[in-house]
């Protein structure tokens, strides 16, 4: 097999593996909507289990490149230029892996936004109940707090 071949192979299966993080991203979202958390914990390992796939796939593109002499450090776009015969599949892989690249990143962001705005929603909930339900420790000291000082009413 040639350098191209192996290389084309790689690329491909790293392609693969992008598809479907890209794919999970988009799921995340609505899951982070709904506060499905269960199924958001289902999806991190997925995707965690896909992220040390492309970390075996990209250690195998490494291991390629060293095996045939040409320098890990090098941007695939050099190596591309390098090529004899296949340059233009080989871009266009370059191309569609830093394009899903992107849309994942974009999307990834936009889920962090969301988490984060839960967060603070959950957090300003939480500040509100406890106080509500803390005494103050100024005012007089002969009133009690009774049994409607809770924010929720208990009988139903």
């Amino acid at each position: 097999m040639t350098f191209n071949e192996e290389l084309v192979k790689i690329l491909k299966e790293e392609l693969n593996i992008l598809y479907i993080l890209k794919e999970l991203t988009y799921e995340k979202t609505d899951i982070i909507i709904n506060n499905e958390v269960e199924k958001l914990e289902k999806i991190s390992k997925r995707e965690e289990e896909l992220i040390n796939k492309m970390g075996i796939a990209e250690e195998n593109r490494l291991q390629l490149m060293d095996s045939w002499g040409v320098d890990m450090k090098t941007p695939l776009i050099q190596v591309i230029e390098k090529v004899p015969k296949g340059k233009e599949e080989l871009i266009e892989l370059k191309d569609e892996l830093a394009s899903s690249l992107d849309d994942i990143r974009g999307r990834n962001n936009i889920n962090n936004e969301l988490i984060k705005d839960n967060l603070q929603w959950l957090d300003f909930n939480m500040n509100l109940i406890s106080n509500i339900q803390t005494p103050t420790t100024y005012g007089k000291k002969d009133k009690e707090t009774g049994p409607n000082s809770s924010l929720f009413d208990r009988k139903v």
